[in-house]
């Protein structure tokens, strides 16, 4: 038995000779949730008697069980109420925000963040928060100088490491993120932002067998991440792997699903299994977040284009290409459409012209997925 297992069995058997005393109770489930046992440490907290299961020690780690499984708005009633009740902490501050985060509300996220920042002062968790919701409003340098600022209070966090690596390489500092998550991770092995970055480099210059470990250790921890399930399910396509792909991209999705990458990735593994029905349901996804999306209408016409639908496909492609004159999907279905009519060598061509260099298509082979493509169109699948 671990010595982990040894002290939570110990305070298991104290909180049973007196379980009416909620420091007992939010020591041993914060013993379970420091090694992860959620939900355990949650079994602990709703088996209290109910004047117990009031206290506020046990009400906010109830909370963090409740951020720790996906339940963010149910993490957020729980602070909002404590704070309408006079109660108030740097933590529980922190919390809120970062549910609120979580839910995608990153301006209430970064205004109950200034209250704590008032309340009490910068702290290197505040700061690290600050870059996390700096980075879900694509302030970049924001994020980066935030980090730096917690850096700077605690040298060498591993958190802030990963957080501003990520918000290097979302900013397009492909070098620096890459330097900062190799520092992160030699700190923690399993940092999670730092993972994503690490993974994503490797896979974007098709380095599978690196990315492949990168991905599962970050899910491993975090078996929820949408960027992760994205990364590992386009993985997963680079080995043919597709319906295992699928699921795993279907999962981002539900994780992500007002990502459009995702949905687009999640489209292009359906149609290399000939499921043009699913395929156009993740275009339809995927355009619902954003109308104006050109490589969103550009797979539309891919749809169309294998359904032999040439006159919609060619609408498609014109609208796509108004919005995104570079836009990938509509030039590998002008590919498509010459292939279809009888133009083998100006398919050819506009196939050769797709190069991309980051993002989904560059961790797809060109060459590969043309090929795909066009086994689909004539198989038979439509």
């Amino acid at each position: 038995m671990s010595t982990h297992q040894v002290r939570a069995a110990r305070l298991r058997d104290f909180l049973a000779q007196d379980p009416h005393n909620p420091d007992l109770a939010c020591d041993l489930a914060d013993a379970l949730f420091a090694f992860g046992e959620v939900i355990a440490a949650r079994d602990v907290l709703d088996s209290l008697p109910q004047d117990v299961a009031l206290a506020p020690g046990v009400r906010f780690r109830l909370a963090r069980c409740a951020l720790a499984t996906g339940e963010y708005a149910d993490a957020a009633s729980i602070h909002a109420a404590m704070l309408q009740e006079g109660l108030d902490g740097v933590a529980l501050r922190h919390d809120l925000a970062f549910a609120q985060l979580c839910m995608q509300h990153a301006d209430e996220a970064m205004r109950t963040l200034s209250a704590a920042f008032d309340a009490f002062g910068a702290t290197p968790e505040l700061l690290i928060l600050k870059s996390r919701i700096a980075l879900m409003q694509a302030d970049f340098a924001l994020a980066v100088s935030s980090a730096d600022e917690a850096l700077a209070m605690r040298p060498g966090d591993p958190v802030a490491l990963g957080v501003k690596a990520l918000a290097q390489f979302d900013g397009s500092e492909q070098d620096a993120s890459a330097y900062t998550a190799r520092t992160a991770l030699e700190i923690d092995p399993y940092q999670h932002e730092a993972l994503l970055v690490a993974a994503t480099l490797c896979l974007w210059q098709q380095d599978v067998d690196t990315a492949q470990p990168l991905f599962e250790r970050a899910l491993e921890r975090h078996p929820n991440s949408g960027r992760a399930l994205s990364g590992y399910g386009q993985l997963l396509m680079l080995r043919n792997e597709l319906p295992r792909a699928g699921e795993v991209l279907a999962h981002a999705s539900r994780t992500m699903s007002n990502h459009i990458g995702t949905w687009h990735a999640l489209a292009w593994c359906q149609l290399l299994m000939g499921r043009i029905d699913d395929a156009e349901a993740s275009y339809r996804s995927a355009h619902e977040v954003d109308r104006n999306f050109g490589d969103t209408h550009g797979g539309l016409a891919l749809i169309a284009a294998l359904r032999g639908q040439y006159d919609e496909a060619d609408l498609s492609i014109r609208r796509a290409l108004r919005l995104d004159p570079n836009a990938a999907t509509a030039r590998y279905a002008q590919a498509l459409l010459m292939e279809a009519r009888g133009d083998a060598a100006g398919s050819e061509a506009q196939i050769a012209k797709l190069l991309p260099q980051t993002g989904l298509f560059a961790s797809m082979p060109v060459s590969e997925f043309a090929h795909r493509l066009k086994s689909t169109l004539t198989s038979g699948n439509r």
